[in-house]
């Protein structure tokens, strides 16, 4: 067990790089094979129609299963997986590799793919980004994905800011609130479909929070100029 001292501020992001990555995939063992194509995020993406070929982006990937999962409908897509953790990564290139795997977080701003993706899906990673590196995450998602691209986000669904204790390592956190409506709130992003659910699958389920295994899948779409409304004066 971990002693929590208040006064010292725990850096989330650097004990995820460093351990908690691998110890959540150590917790959390399975058979590495594609995700049905019933799994959340691919069916909010099998919502739109999509084009041929593209580019997609899976941050947080673990070992790739729901990029697989796309592939297999989707052959002709480059997907990249970025992951924390070596021991997923490793078991991710052994099961799938005709996926392209970098180590790395949601949080780094160099050596990272941010850029021409025509779809980012981020799920189950918001919620574990360190709040003082949170803007820093957005706009890596935001760079990454091109104008007139989707976003996926799956995450945790609250009503309002919640800080539940994570409870794998003292001091760290499990950060819940609407990532969608921080996207949505830049101007640049529309929702295309939102589905709210129970999630089982959580392994760190508290009950004493209602909201706890509540989760959410939310599609955006990226506009960067087409939503805003010209105003044009009228010259006599």
């Amino acid at each position: 067990m971990h002693t929590f001292d208040p006064l010292k501020k725990i850096h989330q992001e650097k004990v995820f790089l460093e351990q908690e990555a691998d110890a959540w995939f150590h917790r959390n063992p399975s058979v590495v094979e594609p995700a049905p194509p019933n799994h959340r995020v691919l069916e909010a993406i099998n919502c739109v129609k999509l084009p041929s070929e593209g580019c997609l982006l899976d941050i947080g990937g673990a070992t790739g299963t729901v990029s697989a999962g796309f592939l297999r409908e989707h052959p002709d897509w480059i997907v990249r997986v970025v992951e924390p953790s070596a021991g997923a990564i490793a078991a991710g290139k052994q099961a799938f590799p005709e996926l392209e795997f970098v180590q790395g977080s949601i949080s780094q701003r160099e050596g990272m793919p941010w850029n021409n993706s025509d779809i980012v899906v981020v799920s189950g990673v918001f919620c574990v980004v360190d709040r003082n590196l949170l803007t820093q995450a957005i706009a890596n998602v935001d760079a990454a994905l091109k104008n007139g691209g989707l976003l996926v986000i799956s995450d945790f669904d609250s009503p309002s800011l919640r800080a539940n204790p994570y409870k794998h390592y003292e001091g760290l956190f499990t950060y819940k609130q609407d990532y969608a409506e921080i996207f949505r709130a830049l101007g640049t992003y529309q929702v295309i479909s939102r589905q709210s659910s129970k999630f089982e699958g959580l392994s760190s389920g508290d009950i004493s929070d209602p909201y706890d295994l509540q989760w959410v899948t939310v599609v955006l779409c990226k506009d960067t100029y087409g939503r805003y409304f010209r105003y044009t004066s009228k010259k006599s």
